[in-house]
């Protein structure tokens, strides 16, 4: 069997820049394969996402799909068939993968060097935008009652807190890995700080794997959109009044790649960040996680530093929207809807239209042309005084036709 010589499989975290490096390695697939790293998934291959639902048993909420059963053996034997000198699987589910799950994909690669890596973010930020991205996700709780949840340890077994600390305790994350993989061979990649360049964390990234950034010329096709305070409340709301009723496709078909991005560009002067009642609690955890980190002797790529939480003044909280601000927000929501709808429904139907054409008819198509010449008129009169007064004289003059008819009539 042919095998590359590494597999480095890139569990997240989630909310890491995740999304930005899956997108930028699709977009120069060639590229890294011309550098002798294979990053599976692209046409007619099995989906990464698919393979980690396959791996782990997982099946999307309200609908089977088909493409999930069989995908993490298919992806594996891709990956095999190239036989490039290294791999790379990058697919954030992965890091809730339980101690069976992990050695069974480190054990599909029996012939190669299995590497884990991952990325690690501030709990700052990562538990407010981990909140928004459960909003995002159909969720309806507030931002209250998830962050009382996630300082609560009592509360560790039920959502929202289950499902937050499966995905950001690293330090757990990683000693799952251990029982398939050596220490030295899981890999903590630091985010850098706010405000850094991305190109800083996939220098970081790619002096792991092995490869230039230089030569992933090709941008990103998409990033996974982050929208402001009163829009993540319009989204939380319109999730209670959907009440669960759409499937998982259904729902990030509708709001995550549909009104997520169009909200997306009413970009608000500041974004939100963790209240300072809440900054020396993630302090203190963050300052557990890095400890454990060291403590396991995990080879760190970056600044374990930039993992400290401090409390980041002139940032809004995420339950400050004001009434007004909730009011904007849904209409500019309800007005960018109507519009997608509105052009989506018109390019099909013209198409229609225009498909079934009438014999030619000389007089219609001169109605039509005075008509046309008319609205433009009319709309020009609007703006300039000048086609105002000829639009008047004309209106006029249609006055005088109509008094002469009547009188005409009347004789």
């Amino acid at each position: 069997m042919n095998a590359p010589q590494r597999v480095y499989v890139h569990i997240g975290l989630h909310k890491t820049g995740t999304t930005y490096l899956q997108n930028l390695f699709a977009a120069n697939r060639s590229r890294l394969r011309a550098a002798g790293v294979d990053y599976p998934g692209g046409d007619d291959e099995p989906v990464p996402a698919f393979a980690a639902l396959d791996v782990q048993g997982w099946r999307p909420r309200g609908y089977n799909d088909k493409r999930v059963e069989g995908a993490w053996d298919a992806i594996v034997d891709v990956i095999h068939s190239r036989a490039l000198p290294a791999a790379l699987i990058s697919e954030e589910r992965l890091s809730m993968s339980t101690l069976k799950q992990a050695r069974r994909i480190v054990e599909s690669f029996p012939e190669s060097e299995v590497h884990v890596i991952v990325t690690v973010r501030d709990l700052g930020r990562i538990v407010v935008s981990s909140w928004q991205e459960d909003v995002k996700s159909d969720e309806t709780w507030t931002w209250q009652q998830f962050i009382a949840s996630v300082k609560d340890p009592s509360q560790l077994a039920k959502a929202p807190a289950r499902g937050f600390w499966l995905r950001q305790d690293v330090v757990k994350i990683c000693e799952t890995w251990e029982a398939a993989l050596e220490p030295d061979r899981i890999h903590v990649v630091t985010v850098p700080e706010s405000g850094s360049s991305p190109d800083e964390l996939l220098r970081r990234f790619s002096s792991v794997v092995g490869f230039d950034p230089a030569t992933l010329t090709e941008p990103a096709a998409w990033s996974n959109e982050t929208v402001g305070v009163a829009a993540t409340e319009v989204l939380r709301r319109v999730n209670v009044r959907l009440g669960g009723r759409l499937n998982q496709r259904e729902h990030d078909r509708a709001i995550k790649n549909m009104l997520v991005p169009m909200l997306a560009e009413r970009t608000e002067p500041v974004r939100f960040t963790l209240p300072e009642e809440d900054v020396r609690w993630a302090g203190a955890r963050a300052d557990e996680m890095i400890a454990g980190i060291i403590d396991h002797g995990y080879p760190v790529t970056g600044d374990l530093e930039e993992l400290r939480v401090s409390f980041k003044p002139g940032g809004r909280r995420p339950d400050d929207p004001t009434d007004e601000e909730l009011l904007e927000a849904s209409l500019d929501a309800l007005a960018l809807l109507t519009e997608k709808y509105a052009t989506s429904w018109w390019v099909r139907r013209k198409a229609v239209i225009e498909a079934d054409t009438p014999p030619p008819n000389l007089g219609s198509k001169v109605r039509g042309a005075v008509f046309r010449g008319q609205r433009r008129a009319a709309e020009l009169a609007d703006r300039n005084p000048l086609a105002a007064s000829a639009v008047r004289a004309v209106l006029t003059a249609r006055d005088r036709a109509r008094r002469r008819a009547r009188q005409k009539n009347k004789e």
